[in-house]
């Protein structure tokens, strides 16, 4: 029995290894760059669909410079920002790029009947941290979001950010799913 539990644990552990290595909670590292995915399953054919996505583009703030092409459509994320509140995160406990900066990056929305996938890579992070000289003056921190959660030459992700990983995910997965719309 305790072999059993053993082996269990063992196999778990190195099931998480293996996703911390290359993909975690719909990331993926690919072609030096953090890749985000996720497809939604939704009613109706892909003319209808088209329709609600354009309306869903066209409501967020952030979307940009959105074309359609014959898969369906990408443009670029600007002024994105996390509600780190809306996930129980507090201010202690999230790093500030999180909980203050502004995100930019690129999207791609695939459209099929029955769902659409989007996929958005290119993160880039613009955030304010105090300096800590005499005058507490605030520096500007940016970066791109793979430098700031990956380690050994971007191909690991880094253990203590699997996290921060998640609730970017799950921003986005919230941002971009079509709430209410048949």
């Amino acid at each position: 029995m305790v072999k059993g539990i053993f082996v269990a644990i063992m196999c778990f552990c190195a099931s998480v290894q293996a996703q911390v290595a290359g993909k975690y909670d719909q990331f993926e590292i690919a072609k030096n760059d953090l890749i985000w995915r996720n497809t939604y399953r939704h009613e109706g054919k892909q003319d209808s669909l088209r329709m609600a996505i354009v309306q869903l583009l066209k409501g967020k703030f952030f979307t940009f410079n959105v074309i359609r092409n014959e898969q369906g459509y990408n443009g670029e994320l600007k002024h994105y920002k996390v509600d780190c509140k809306k996930y129980g995160r507090s201010y202690i406990n999230t790093p500030k790029m999180y909980w203050e900066g502004e995100w930019s990056g690129k999207f791609t929305v695939d459209v099929r009947d029955h769902s659409y996938t989007v996929i958005v890579y290119a993160l880039y992070y613009e955030s304010t941290r105090p300096s800590s000289g005499y005058y507490k003056t605030q520096q500007e921190v940016k970066g791109r979001f793979i430098d700031a959660v990956t380690k050994k030459n971007r191909t690991v992700f880094q253990k203590r950010e699997l996290t921060n990983i998640s609730l970017m995910g799950l921003s986005l997965k919230d941002e971009f799913g079509l709430v209410g719309v048949r």
